[in-house]
């Protein structure tokens, strides 16, 4: 019988795929000056095929699902299998194969095979840049380099730059000339020219399945869930200046430098930011940058929160702020999510220097927490940030954790639970600081704040604060869906009566459902459902259900009102206050999109 031929590639033991908690932390960060060979190694691995889409095809759907959630096994089953397949038939390693083993799954690699996949750079080429450690034959990964397919939204150069607009005067959030009506008229802002799919690569901190024990405190994040969402939520207007607050591994900017003409990223880490740089020169050709010259068009700040661009104005803010709330005392603290402040102050102290930041008529797109004691509303802190800074404000709950469920989440985040006496201590730690507040509730969620073009623009019939909850899936991308919806927000705040003096319809997703008891007359209650975008499901009242099923275009809101009304006159019913009632209830729904324009 013929042997079996040896596997190209080995799997680690499972000792040796994870490096020392100590070791990793000590590990510098990669080294941005040889901005020439960060050209030949992203030419490399495009060559290598190290894109999602072909580790798809070698390890499968499943096993990339898996390997998101930190679980590298299923993909070293499937990544074995087609090496061993390749091998009896003679075929030598395909290149993502081994990219594949060494950056993502574990599996020993050699210096030949890493030579041999990467011909520009090579072996030692890594080793200098500070992507991966060698012993003897054997190549290591010193860092987590991974494939990012984004869809990315180009809009065109707006005629402003910022050479001609002054970095520490306000900035028009759009040029003169540009058209601020959409398809309704009511200022939805624009829409990007072409989305298209961009395959690039992020170089952050090994991964939990690549340490052993709980990640070190400077730990530098990658590709993440609330990275993805930010992304997924940040509307993408053509903005002469942006601005993204803890920048981390500078998965933001990837997407900013599409639709701004100048962005700055901040970050307190200096490894962060390190990283940061080096994503930037490895994606330079695909993010259209002079890799000699990128200040030209971003530039990178160390300092905390809004500190590093005092007195400067930008029509973009985005953040995903380290607003994870860590008990000051006792535990250790992470700089990519760990505030540093009792509670949730960071939250409170970066909404508050906002309105110093943001242009007139500027936006910030955020995620956040917030606590909530005693019996109050998960919206009252929101409540009081947006009111204290007097910005316009909308804030989605999306989700609601008790502490101790808080607790578990974050200490998880970091593998805390690695050491489960160190764990205990530190969820008692958590649990102590919560009480210490009366905090009952932790709520997580989507922030939209605009600094008014003129102060003191409001409207008592529907003020623009909003604070709701969508705890359903909604479709993404949702940035636009948001701006959209922000744009009808503020239409209904400054002219309520042009909104209802339009011959608005029933959106073409949105259906009626009616619910009531066998043998019942009337149903008791009747909801509204949305079928794409934030996907609401409402309550309407009977009254409004009538102005839905006859907005079909050929009456204003305003007739349909006074007809629904007049209809509903028995002559005992109050008809102003009814008319009143109904007026708020459908310039609601055309807010939340139910009502659209003909």
């Amino acid at each position: 019988m013929t042997p079996a031929a040896p596997h190209p590639l080995r799997a680690a033991g499972s000792t040796a795929t994870l490096m020392p908690r100590e070791q990793a932390a000590a590990l510098p960060a990669p080294d941005p000056d040889p901005w020439p060979m960060w050209a030949g190694l992203a030419q490399d691995l495009r060559s290598a095929e190290f894109t999602n889409d072909r580790i798809v095809e070698l390890i499968g759907a499943e096993a990339v699902a898996a390997l998101d959630r930190e679980q590298i096994v299923p993909g070293q089953s499937q990544l074995m299998a087609h090496l061993h397949a390749a091998a009896q038939a003679g075929h030598p390693p395909h290149p993502c194969a081994v990219l594949t083993g060494l950056f993502l799954l574990g599996v020993a690699v050699t210096g030949d095979q890493v030579d041999v996949a990467l011909p520009q750079i090579r072996t030692d080429g890594l080793r200098r840049l500070g992507l991966v450690v060698v012993d003897g034959d054997i190549v290591a990964p010193a860092v987590d380099l991974r494939p990012y397919q984004t869809q990315r939204h180009r809009t065109p150069p707006s005629r402003a730059t910022p050479h001609q607009t002054p970095p520490h005067q306000d900035t028009p959030s759009r040029e003169d000339g540009d058209s601020a009506d959409s398809a309704d008229g009511l200022g939805v802002a624009d829409v990007p020219d072409a989305v298209e799919t961009s395959d690039l690569w992020v170089l952050s901190d090994l991964s939990a399945h690549q340490v052993d024990g709980a990640l070190p405190d400077e730990h530098v994040l990658g590709v993440g869930q609330a990275s993805l969402t930010l992304a997924s939520i940040t509307h993408r207007r053509r903005v002469p200046r942006a601005l993204d607050i803890g920048t981390g591994c500078g998965i933001q900017l990837f997407h900013l430098l599409d639709h701004a003409d100048h962005v700055i990223g901040t970050d307190l880490s200096t490894r962060a930011l390190s990283f940061a740089h080096c994503n930037l020169l490895l994606n330079a050709a695909a993010l259209d940058l002079d890799p000699e010259h990128l200040d030209e068009r971003v530039e990178l700040r160390q300092g905390s929160l809004l500190e590093p661009v005092a007195g400067e104005r930008f029509d973009l803010v985005v953040s995903n702020p380290p607003f994870v709330i860590t008990p000051r005392t006792g535990s250790r603290r992470y700089t990519y999510r760990d505030g540093g402040r009792a509670g949730d102050e960071l939250m409170a102290e970066l909404i508050d220097g906002l309105p110093g930041v943001l242009a007139p008529g500027g936006t910030a797109q955020m995620l956040g927490n917030w606590e909530i004691t005693g019996g109050t509303e998960w919206s009252a802190r929101p409540r009081r940030w947006a009111e204290q800074a007097g910005l316009e404000a909308w804030f989605i709950q999306r989700e609601e954790q008790d502490p101790a469920e808080y607790a578990e989440t974050w200490l998880r985040d970091a593998s805390t639970e690695r050491d489960l006496e160190d764990y205990r201590r530190r969820f008692a730690e958590y649990l102590e600081d919560f009480a210490s507040r009366d905090v009952g509730r932790i709520g997580f969620g989507l922030i939209w704040l605009r600094r008014p073009e003129e102060a003191g623009q409001s409207s008592s019939l529907h003020p623009l604060h909003r604070f709701e909850e969508l705890r359903q899936p909604i479709e993404q991308p949702a940035g636009l869906v948001l701006a959209d919806t922000a744009a009808r927000m503020h239409a209904v705040d400054t002219d309520a009566e042009s909104v209802l003096n339009r011959q608005l319809v029933a959106a073409e997703d949105v259906t009626e459902e009616r619910h009531q008891r066998f043998g019942a007359p009337d149903p008791e209650v009747i909801l509204a459902r949305q079928g794409a975008g934030l996907r609401r499901v409402r309550p309407v009242s009977s009254a409004a259900a009538g102005v839905l099923g006859a907005a079909d275009g050929e009456f204003t809101v305003a007739q349909l009102i006074t007809a629904v009304t007049t209809l509903l006159d028995d002559g005992e019913t109050d008809v102003e206050a009814l008319s009143e009632s109904l007026r708020a209830e459908v310039l609601d729904l055309y807010v939340e999109g139910f009502l659209t324009a003909h």
